[in-house]
């Protein structure tokens, strides 16, 4: 099952995930960075948008994902906790997102970090912990 929990520190908020599959810890870091930047309106959700973000290796791959996530949510004003995720490989995610309108902002989240990035497997569970600036 997933879960997502905070740690908030002056300037930053560190986001600790847990999963059972790679693919539900990568959703469930969508919905958790989503829930930090704002409260989703009731108003309809956009498009379903297709998106593709390469890397050299797993950890570079997830804080590329959260920064584009990040940055569409900046520039389009919308959460992103819609996700659906058609590939994901060690050095790429192929998913389709959909935002939704924010009615109540919560925090503004800059980037996420490599700092402090941890990715652990064991044979039933995923787990990470990645900073983000705010």
């Amino acid at each position: 099952m997933a879960a997502h929990a905070y740690e908030a520190q002056p300037g930053e908020v560190r986001v600790q995930l847990d999963g059972t599959t790679i693919v539900e810890l990568f959703d469930e870091a969508a919905r958790a960075l989503a829930e930090l930047i704002g409260v989703r309106s009731e108003d309809p959700p956009g498009p379903w948008l297709q998106i593709v973000v390469d890397a050299q290796d797993d950890r570079t791959l997830f804080v590329s994902w959260l920064n584009e996530l990040i940055e569409r949510s900046e520039v389009d004003h919308l959460v992103y906790g819609e996700v659906e995720i058609d590939e994901l490989t060690s050095q790429r995610i192929r998913a389709r997102i959909r935002g939704a309108p924010i009615s109540e902002p919560r925090t503004r989240v800059k980037t996420a970090t490599m700092h402090g990035l941890y990715l652990a497997t064991s044979a039933d569970a995923i787990s990470a912990s990645v900073v983000l600036e705010v």
